[in-house]
């Protein structure tokens, strides 16, 4: 699991920051201009998306680690 969040940060990362870049940068902006920025907008969505779901995978695999064994 542990690795499955790192995979789904990082993934987040880049999509947050081609979100960030592609919304509210100049260049970014000229480059998206036909679209009016809904590509890098939506990815930067998606990229804060997986960004949760990998600290609740991270938060669960924590949990699953610290448990107690009944006793």
């Amino acid at each position: 699991m542990r690795i499955a969040a790192g995979v789904l940060a990082a993934a987040g990362i880049a999509l947050a920051a081609f979100g960030w870049w592609g919304t509210f940068t100049q260049r970014g902006s000229r480059h998206f201009d036909e679209m009016d920025g809904l590509v890098p907008f939506f990815a930067g969505c998606a990229g804060l998306l997986l960004l949760a779901l990998a600290a609740v995978v991270a938060l669960v695999a924590w949990r699953r680690s610290t448990r107690r064994a009944p006793a």
